[in-house]
C-alpha cells in the first residue's frame, strides 16, 4: 500500500472510532424515533485480477496486486409498514467511496463513487452472525488508459472514467449492539461500455475485512405476516435509449440509440416478467464501412424476454435477453443474441430514468442512458 493510501486508511479509522463521540443516543430504542438510521462501514480489500484481454492483458493481471479501502454510509428504514423493508429484512442502502491501487502504473490508482445495497439472508435480531448478499453500481475515475505511444500495453481499459460494478456476499459478527466485524468476498468489474477502445475490462476477485458502526443499535423485530397480499397487474414500459460507441481505438465515437417497448406482468412485490421489442439505430453506418447509409444497415431490431428485480418502490434492476430479428455485424452486433442489465429509478409520476448496458456474450456494445414512462394501474397500496 502506498503512503497516500496509508494516510487515508488511518484517517478513516480514526473517524470511525470517533463516531460514538458525535452519536450518543439516549438508548438503543432510539432506533424507533428515526425514520432512517445510519450505518457506517469501513473495510480493507485485497484481491487478484482475473485474467482477461489476451497476452498483454494476462501479463498485466499476473503482475498486479489489488488493494483498496471502502467507506460506506448506509441507511436502514424503520418503516415496518413498507413491504419491501420487511420482505428484504431491513436492508442497508446508501453510497460508498472506494480508493484502490493495482500496484501497476499501466492501470493507475482509481477511486470510485457508488450506490450500494446489502440484503440480509435472515433477520439480524438475537443473532451474533448474519450473512447478506450485496451489490454496487457507480462510476470510477483516475485510470491510466491505453495510449498507442505512452501506454500501449494497457489493452484492458481505454478511458480514465469507467463504470464500476460489484457483486458479493458478506458476513457480520455483532460483538455489541452498535459494533460489528464485517468480512466478505466480492467480484468487481470496471468497464467503459465501449465508449473508448480497447475495453476488455478489468475483473477483480477480492476479500474484505472491516468494521460497521450503527449509532442506534440493532434493528427492530420484523414479521411478514402483516404484509398485504399482492395483487398481480400489467404494466407497459416505453423507453428511449441513447449512448456513444467507439468501434476501434483512435477512431471517432458514434451515436447509438434505440426505442424499447415492454409488457411486464407484476408477479409479486419483488419480481416482474414479460416480453418486449427493441429498435436500434447506429449512426453513419454506411460511411463507417465505405458504403451508402440505408435503413437496412443503420437499423436493427430484436425481441426480448424481460424482467425487473424490484428493490423498493422506486429502485429496480432491469434485465433482458434479446434475439435479433435483424442485425448488422459491422455495427458490432456480433451474434444473434444480446443481453441487458442495469439500474433504474421510477419517479412517483411513473417516469423513469437509468443506465443499462447492452452486451453480446458479456462483451459491451454500448451504455444505454434511458428515459421512459410506465403505463400502469397498480392496485396495491403501500
Amino acid at each position: 500500500m502506498n503512503s497516500s493510501m496509508r494516510k487515508l486508511t488511518f484517517f478513516l479509522i480514526i473517524n470511525c472510532l470517533s463516531l460514538p463521540v458525535f452519536a450518543q443516543p439516549d438508548s438503543l430504542n432510539s432506533y424507533t424515533t428515526k425514520k432512517y438510521n445510519p450505518v457506517f462501514t469501513f473495510h480493507y480489500n485485497a484481491g487478484t485480477m482475473i485474467r482477461n484481454g489476451g497476452e498483454l492483458g494476462e501479463e498485466i493481471a499476473e503482475r498486479a496486486r489489488y488493494r483498496g479501502i471502502d467507506f460506506q454510509l448506509g441507511f436502514t428504514n424503520k418503516d415496518l409498514t413498507d413491504p419491501y423493508n420487511v420482505l428484504y429484512r431491513i436492508p442497508v442502502m446508501g453510497v460508498g467511496f472506494n480508493v484502490s491501487t493495482f500496484h501497476e502504473s499501466e492501470i493507475g490508482d482509481p477511486f470510485a463513487l457508488y450506490y450500494f445495497f446489502e440484503i440480509p439472508l435472515q433477520t439480524e435480531q438475537d443473532k451474533r452472525i448474519s450473512i447478506s448478499y450485496k451489490g454496487a453500481f457507480g462510476v470510477s475515475f483516475n485510470f491510466n488508459p491505453f495510449d498507442s505511444i505512452s501506454n500501449p500495453n494497457d489493452v484492458l481499459i481505454g478511458s480514465k472514467q469507467n463504470c464500476f460494478v460489484g457483486l458479493g456476499l458478506g458476513a457480520k459478527y455483532q460483538f455489541n449492539p452498535r459494533w460489528q466485524v464485517v468480512a466478505g468476498i466480492e467480484f468487481r468489474h470496471f468497464s467503459n461500455g465501449s465508449i473508448k477502445q480497447p475495453n476488455f475490462g478489468i475483473n477483480v476477485l477480492q476479500a474484505s475485512l472491516g468494521v460497521a458502526y450503527k449509532p442506534f443499535g440493532i434493528n427492530p423485530q420484523i414479521s411478514d405476516k402483516n404484509i398485504p397480499a399482492f395483487v398481480r397487474y400489467n404494466q407497459f414500459n416505453f423507453a428511449i435509449l441513447a449512448g456513444s460507441k467507439n468501434y476501434a481505438a483512435g477512431e471517432p465515437n458514434y451515436m447509438k440509440s434505440g426505442i424499447s417497448i415492454n409488457w411486464l406482468r407484476s408477479l409479486s412485490y419483488k419480481f416482474r416478467a414479460g416480453i418486449g421489442m427493441d429498435l436500434f439505430f447506429a449512426s453513419l453506418a454506411g460511411p463507417r464501412n465505405g458504403i451508402a447509409s440505408t435503413f437496412s444497415n443503420s437499423f436493427s431490431s430484436g425481441v426480448t424476454g424481460s424482467g425487473e428485480w424490484v428493490l423498493n418502490r422506486h429502485i429496480y434492476i432491469p434485465v433482458a435477453l434479446g434475439i435479433y430479428l435483424h442485425r448488422n455485424t459491422f455495427n458490432d452486433e456480433t451474434n444473434g443474441f444480446y443481453e441487458r442489465i442495469g439500474m433504474r429509478y421510477r419517479f412517483n409520476n411513473n417516469m423513469f430514468a437509468g443506465l443499462t448496458i447492452k452486451a453480446h456474450k458479456g462483451a459491451a456494445d454500448f451504455f444505454e442512458w434511458t428515459l421512459g414512462y410506465t403505463l400502469q394501474h397498480d392496485p396495491n397500496r403501500y
